[in-house]
């Protein structure tokens, strides 16, 4: 089994190998805007992550298809109405601006739109859109392809169950100091506050975000990931569950309640389960 740090040397190899691949394509084809070619893989292989770069390939497709379809349309309508292209501009500009914190697959939509009416401007046949339409359309299903038919046939076996991906040794000892801080803050009432409390939850709110995020990436993977899911399964219960009891008794801190102090360490609570968190709130 390979180690994290030998699966981001793998895996920094198999991206060049995948965009040395596309720039190869567009040196020796002789496609106009072959240049898409390898700036598709670019854009698909921003997460790293194997299985995130798939699930970005996808919506790249879907999102150019409807873009470039959806120009057609624009491109007619400022055909009949061409003072209308300042407004579609702003309108256009403002949808990119709101659709980055959205789904990849709007804002690259929009992007070929954009692109689009930006060729329109310059160039007012009919011939001349369909022609820029299926070039765009051919080079970049051309550089998904590069990057898919490397991910399903080439390196797919590379990942399979890579249980090293998730740091074990640090999560425990992120929910140990949590755990121990907590146990100090609970047995001293004077140093109890909320702003101590954020200091506890918050190192396990960033943990469940990391593990969310490979969670994702591990169930979008063309490899096996079956021990990795229920690796990362059992890491978001134990912290979810140390979570949510800290949050509660720092609701109890907030109105001068009295706080229930753990009676064991991390430690032994760990070799227990976490039964005994759930009892001890019950009873409380």
């Amino acid at each position: 089994m390979r180690t994290r740090e030998q699966l981001v040397q793998l895996r920094i190899i198999h991206v060049v190998i995948m965009i040395t691949t596309a720039f190869y394509c567009y040196q020796f084809s002789n496609w106009s805007d072959a240049l898409w070619i390898p700036i598709s893989v670019l854009a698909i292989i921003g997460p790293f992550s194997p299985g995130l770069a798939i699930h970005k390939a996808k919506q790249r497709v879907i999102g150019t298809i409807a873009g470039l379809l959806l120009s057609v349309i624009v491109w007619l309508l400022l055909q009949y109405f061409p003072n209308l292209l300042p407004i579609v501009a702003i309108v256009l500009i403002y949808g990119v601006a709101f659709c980055v914190l959205q789904d990849y697959t709007y804002f690259i939509l929009l992007v070929s739109i954009m692109l689009c009416v930006n060729f329109d401007f310059m160039n007012l046949f009919f011939s001349n859109e369909i022609v820029f339409l299926l070039n765009r359309s051919m080079c970049v299903l051309t550089g998904v392809a590069i990057f898919l038919f490397y991910e399903y046939y080439v390196f797919r076996h590379s990942y399979s169950n890579a249980i090293s991906l998730v740091n074990r040794e640090h999560l425990d000892s992120i929910i140990a100091n949590s755990w121990s801080k907590f146990h100090a803050l609970a047995s001293d009432k004077s140093q109890l506050s909320i702003s101590e409390m954020d200091n506890c939850l918050n190192p396990l709110v960033v943990e469940l975000d990391k593990l969310s995020e490979l969670k994702e990436s591990c169930q979008y993977s063309y490899s096996n990931q079956e021990q990795t899911l229920a690796l990362i399964v059992d890491y978001e219960e134990k912290l979810k569950t140390i979570y949510y009891w800290m949050m509660s008794q720092g609701y109890n801190a907030a109105y001068v309640k009295p706080v229930l102090v753990p009676e064991h360490s991390y430690e032994e609570l760990d070799a227990g389960g976490s039964k005994p968190i759930i009892e001890s709130e019950s009873n409380d």
